[in-house]
């Protein structure tokens, strides 16, 4: 389901996955991407191909472009099965009732976007920020590593709440698959996301969000975990769904 209402050609950054599909949003905002492909097509092309294609477009706009790292990164689904084991992985005994999670007494109701006359006031000036943590860790400490990708990606969750976009986040997998796919580039991870929260809060002044819910989730209690005490975050390999707790 797309997360903007018929008819609206923006909200690239919710759609971008990799550093150089975000530098394609930041180009295209910029008005200077008008020689680039789709991004369906620019990202049917490997990282290098990316680059080149992003170069000139690039330092039209002022935007630097690191250049392309020789790592290959496992796919999403790898990432997740090696980094959730320090998330409450797993709701065992919960039961999904249509927009409902109820486990042990708790229940937690979907989040989905909201227009702005429903946020609170303020969110979308240029003075809320994200306030993604800097990762201060080795790469190769993989316990700093999985606490600080759970933590910032709670951060995340709790950010795109705040601007009403809460049905249209990534996946924890694919929120790991980029930080390594960023990192690998030498690039500041948290202004990456302070980068994108910007532009996010421009285009949600601009254009009307999808608020439908939709009529039944093709999920199990196995494809949920806990983030924290308030967030369970469900993805059935095609969208995540977030449940925030109703106390």
């Amino acid at each position: 389901m797309s997360p903007v209402s018929a008819g609206a050609d923006r909200f690239c950054w919710l759609l971008a996955e990799t550093y150089y599909e975000q530098l394609y949003c930041e180009v295209q905002a910029a008005g200077q991407g008008a020689d680039l492909p789709s991004l369906l097509d620019f990202r049917r092309n490997n990282d290098t191909v990316q680059a080149l294609l992003l170069r000139r477009p690039a330092a039209r706009a002022g935007i630097d472009v690191a250049v392309p790292a020789d790592t290959r990164l496992p796919v999403p689904e790898v990432v997740e099965a090696a980094e959730l084991h320090k998330v409450d992985s797993g709701l065992d005994g919960c039961q999904l009732d249509h927009l409902w999670l109820a486990c042990e007494g708790v229940r937690y109701v979907l989040v989905s976007n909201q227009a702005n006359s429903r946020l609170a006031d303020g969110v979308l000036k240029a003075s809320n920020k994200m306030h993604i943590p800097v990762f201060r860790g080795a790469m190769d400490d993989r316990a700093a590593r999985v606490d600080y990708l759970t933590a910032a990606y709670r951060q995340y969750l709790e950010k795109m709440m705040e601007i009403g976009l809460g049905g249209s986040t990534f996946s924890y997998a694919k929120f790991v698959y980029l930080f390594d796919d960023v990192i690998a580039k030498g690039v500041d991870f948290a202004q990456r996301f302070e980068t994108m929260f910007g532009f996010l809060k421009e285009d949600k002044q601009r254009l009307a969000v999808n608020e439908s819910q939709p009529d039944s989730l093709a999920l199990q209690p196995g494809q949920c975990d806990r983030f924290g005490r308030q967030l369970v975050v469900c993805n059935n390999g095609r969208k995540n769904y977030l449940f925030r707790r109703q106390d």
